[in-house]
């Protein structure tokens, strides 16, 4: 297993140079955001050439960022780095990655004794034997271009072997007008199949994609987002248990932005390396949260009608489909989704996590408080949120028992 990142600073005289102090990707610098990735990815050891002048800037820029805590070799271009044995990951910072990918990468990549890089990708990432590694540093200090030449140049020496990328192709930084393309191109590929096919693409991706990009800059954290976004979903159940058409708007108004920022946390984590566990748990819990408030608050928006007996019995109906929906779905996911699961099980349950989404659940509210009905959408709860998770129990059982610690792929949050 590769452990070792050699992360090459172009030259001082080189355009891309300018960039590592001046360019943010998403609220990072490229030297701490090609870091970080490398850190999450499974590299142990970093080590990063540059030139005097530019370790000494560079190193102070880094401790101000305070995101890298991890000790860090400076060695000067002229060089050799100092690798035991075995191969090492060669990155540019001017070159963007998702952790995600390149550890599927690393971990999927050939056994090869040469070089490896991945096919159309000139600016890296580039798995380096220990004894093809000086040539590789000198070639990458002349930035994306270099590698690229030095890799074309290998290729013809038959030297090179491609493995293929997935996820998130590199995305090249040449110049601060490329910032905001990657962002976005970073943004959507945070997109899970999970996400509804309506309300979440249509809406809450396209009001939180900008909503974060401005957020990424700020100092706000994700689990500070998370908090307002709870918070702001319950004065919406608040306000929506009053009756009023405009009461009412404003309350779907309120919940709509509500579910936008829950959107917003996740990106920040993601995109600023912010995620841990707790953020995770929180994230969904107070999605919950907010959805038994709204149940209770138009519950007694109702009970004047419906009378307080039966308000109670379809209001309890409700939040027990509810709550049963999200526990099923947030222990399969926590528990490594459907890993190790047979086939029918993995089919049923890909199906029905799907459908997990808070379309079903906007749409429906927002349909049934408009047309001044909201019991309607306590009985679609009551009925569909409960068929749901017995459905779920029938088809997909119990999941299975988790290691510790572990926390599944398929939660999304901070």
């Amino acid at each position: 297993m590769v452990d070792t990142a050699v992360v090459v600073c172009p030259a001082g005289g080189l355009p891309e140079a300018n960039l590592l102090e001046t360019v943010r990707v998403a609220g990072l610098s490229l030297l701490t955001r090609v870091l970080l990735t490398a850190r999450h990815a499974g590299i142990a050891r970093f080590i990063v050439v540059a030139s005097g002048n530019q370790q000494t800037s560079l190193r102070a820029a880094l401790g101000r960022e305070g995101r890298f805590h991890e000790p860090v070799e400076w060695q000067e271009p002229a060089t050799d780095p100092r690798l035991p044995s075995g191969r090492c990951l060669v990155l540019l910072p001017s070159v963007v990655l998702t952790a995600n990918a390149l550890r599927m990468w690393l971990g999927q990549a050939p056994q090869a004794d040469g070089i490896i890089s991945s096919q159309g990708a000139g600016g890296g990432p580039v798995l380096v034997p220990a004894d093809a590694l000086g040539a590789c540093v000198e070639a990458a200090g002349k930035g994306i271009e270099g590698l690229a030449a030095f890799l074309r140049r290998t290729a013809n020496e038959g030297r090179l072997t491609w493995h293929p990328w997935d996820g998130l192709p590199p995305l090249s930084v040449r110049s601060a007008a490329d910032a905001p393309a990657v962002e976005r191109a970073m943004l959507k590929a945070l997109r899970t199949p999970e996400d509804g096919p309506i309300v979440d693409r249509y809406v809450n991706r396209t009001v939180s994609g900008p909503l974060t990009r401005l957020l990424v800059r700020s100092p706000i954290t994700p689990n500070q987002l998370t908090v307002v976004s709870l918070l702001t979903g319950l004065l919406a159940a608040w306000v929506l248990g009053h009756e009023g058409w405009w009461l009412s708007l404003l309350g779907l108004a309120l919940f709509q932005s509500s579910v936008i920022l829950d959107h917003s946390d996740g990106e920040v984590a993601r995109l600023t390396f912010q995620f841990s566990p707790l953020g995770k748990w929180l994230d969904n819990w107070s999605d919950h949260v907010v959805d038994l408030t709204i149940i209770a608050c138009l519950a007694r928006r109702v009970s004047a009608s419906m009378g307080l007996a039966r308000v109670v019995g379809l209001g309890l109906a409700a939040a027990a489909g509810v709550t049963g929906s999200f526990l099923v779905v947030f222990f399969w996911t926590l528990r490594g989704g459907t890993e190790g699961a047979g086939a029918s099980s993995r089919r049923a349950a890909d199906t029905l996590i799907s459908m997990a989404n808070r379309d079903g659940f906007c749409l429906a509210l927002w349909a049934t408080v408009l047309i001044g009905r909201p019991a309607w959408f306590l009985w679609t709860l009551a009925l569909g949120s409960n068929l749901y998770w017995l459905a779920w129990l029938v088809l997909c059982g119990l999941p299975s028992r988790a290691k510790a610690g572990e926390v599944g792929p398929g939660i999304t949050g901070a």
